[in-house]
């Protein structure tokens, strides 16, 4: 029989002002915990101080600075079986968060994966507790898990249970990942998992300045976006020539004709994309516009407009004009190339909306120039070479239109 026990495991390094109300959070579970195991990494500060007083409802194990992922593969070898709890030193478990996981599995039998939505919050200095909003959230089904992952990271460890046997099956922790090591690990689960979601809040993720990484290669608030971005390009660098190009239409989805292969380049070219792997992304999009010149269906047109609204934001495409120059080419190449184009540069409309907010206005105007520039050499093409798409391609063209 399958064992529910639930083990959870908490590396720690230097977090003594957040680890107590992590830990608190953990023990007010609504449904009991089998085993808390914490991992001081190395810590400096007073955290072997302030574990003290959790001898005896807590197991602590100590080893030497090695970073996260070091730290989960030790303690992965010390669960024989039954769930996995990954919890960060700094968050916070809602009462009930294990509880509505335990319940997924209960009422799906068949999944060996639960998980949750989390919502975000900020202390400040004068103590009051601001909530932030919701993080990043993709309702799917189980099979869509996969290719939603690999285009961005919404389930997080902190609000999923998955089961031992499916961590002896990926194999342990990336230990030369600094960062992004969860995304890594979540993208090779979701290819074997059977999931299993609710839109319920399992935990609160805290959001502050402290530095993350290891002792010899710290990473600061500032630097956590871009390093992210670096880590998830080496990352998907790594697994381009891993995973089939029917693993990005989902879980046990097949190639089978040329309008199925040409939409699994369209989405594999948005994901590379946003990891700014544009050698791959445009490779594919050049595939995918001679694969069929059937029009574009509106799930390629979505994926397609995905492709530049990564939370690493893509500057990348207001520096390179050489890349700026395969896209205008490939606008023209076809008329498919000139729809996918078209709904790359409709895609930059929230890029200029975002900008007009951020610290950098006048990449506001950047991208306006950008869209526009796409958008001309995508209607170029329909002028030319095929008439009755041009009123389809007016909207892009029309700066009043533009709100």
């Amino acid at each position: 029989m399958t064992s529910n026990k639930v083990t959870v495991l908490m590396p720690t390094f230097n977090r003594s002002a957040f680890l107590v109300e992590s830990i608190e959070s953990l023990l007010a579970q609504t449904h009991p915990i089998h085993k808390i195991i914490i991992i001081n990494d190395g810590s400096t500060d007073d955290t072997l101080e302030v574990l003290k007083a959790y001898e005896g409802r807590v197991d602590i194990i100590s080893k030497p600075n090695g970073g996260k992922a070091a730290a989960l593969n030790m303690a992965l070898q010390l669960v024989p079986e039954g769930l996995v709890w990954i919890f960060d030193d700094d968050d916070l478990a809602r009462p009930d968060g294990l509880e509505t996981l335990m319940a997924l599995l209960s009422g799906n039998p068949e999944a060996n994966m639960a998980y949750g939505r989390h919502e975000r919050f900020k202390v400040d200095p004068d103590g009051s507790v601001r909530i932030l909003g919701d993080g990043y959230w993709r309702d799917c089904e189980s099979d869509e898990f996969l290719a939603a992952t690999l285009e961005d990271m919404f389930a997080h460890q902190p609000g999923m249970i998955v089961r031992k046997e499916l961590y002896d099956l990926v194999g342990p922790f990336d230990e030369t990942l600094v960062r992004s090591q969860d995304y890594d690990m979540l993208i090779r689960l979701a290819r074997v998992a059977t999931p299993v979601s609710t839109e319920a809040y399992i935990f609160r993720q805290r959001i502050h300045d402290g530095v993350r990484g290891t002792q010899g290669k710290p990473v600061s608030a500032e630097a956590m976006s871009s390093s992210w971005a670096v880590f998830d390009k080496i990352i998907f660098r790594n697994i381009h020539p891993e995973l089939k190009l029917s693993e990005y239409l989902g879980k046990g989805k097949k190639i089978h004709n040329l309008a199925s292969k040409r939409h699994a380049l369209i989405r594999r070219s948005a994901v590379m994309a946003r990891k700014k792997l544009w050698f791959h992304a445009m490779d594919d999009l050049r595939n995918a516009a001679a694969t069929s010149d059937e029009p574009l269906t509106q799930s390629e047109i979505t994926a397609l407009r995905r492709a530049l609204a990564s939370k690493y934001g893509c500057e990348e495409v207001l520096q390179d004009p050489k890349l700026v120059d395969e896209l205008c080419q490939l606008a023209m190449s076809s008329a498919t190339g000139s729809q996918i184009v078209a709904s790359l540069a409709r895609g930059l409309r929230w890029r200029v909306r975002s900008a007009l907010f951020s610290e950098n206005r006048w990449n506001s105007v950047r991208y306006f120039l950008l869209m526009s520039k796409l958008a001309k050499a995508s209607s170029m093409f329909a002028k030319r070479y095929q008439p009755e798409m041009a009123a389809s391609m007016k909207p892009f063209q029309k700066v009043d239109r533009f709100k």
